[in-house]
This record gives C-alpha cells, structure tokens and sequence, in this order.
C-alpha cells in the first residue's frame, strides 16, 4: 500500500468541458505538460474531436508547455474545448 508522502508535489486542478457542461477533478504534478493532461481527459471522456485546454480567460495552453509553467496550481480551473483551429 502506498503512503502519502507530505512531499509530494502533486496537486488537484478542476477542468470544465466546455461543449457538456462536465467539470472533472485531475491530479497532476509540476512537470507534467498540457499535452500529458490532454490524454488523459481524451481517453477518460472518449473525445472524437481535438481538444484545446485554455485558461479562464481563454488563452490557450501550448501542449509543450508544462504545469509548472503554465502557473497551474492547487484549485487552478482550466477549460477544456474544441480546438479552435481545427484537427
């Protein structure tokens, strides 16, 4: 069985999806990048389109770009939507 380690770095960030309405609890940590997050949301939702993670003010998030630096932290909310150029 694993224990908490106080250390840890992870943390939890709220994403709405943006076409249902759904807000979903993610654990992520500080080196994980956007794209890593995208995955995890296609698979756990079953997304058929291409998917953007934006800021509340809709800037989107580069994939490459790690939580860390894109200044995530704990009760952060991202949204996720419709990839605005297309797939």
């Amino acid at each position: 069985m694993d224990s908490v380690n106080p250390n840890s770095t992870e943390f939890n960030i709220t994403v709405t999806h943006t076409t249902s309405g759904k807000e979903i609890v993610i654990a992520v940590e500080p080196g994980f990048t956007i794209g890593s997050i995208l995955e995890v949301l296609a698979e756990n939702l079953q997304l058929k389109d291409r998917f953007v993670l934006a800021t509340s003010d809709n800037k989107v998030l580069n994939p490459e770009v790690t939580v860390a630096d894109a200044g995530l932290k704990e009760g952060s909310v991202l949204l996720l939507m419709p990839d605005p150029t297309g797939g």
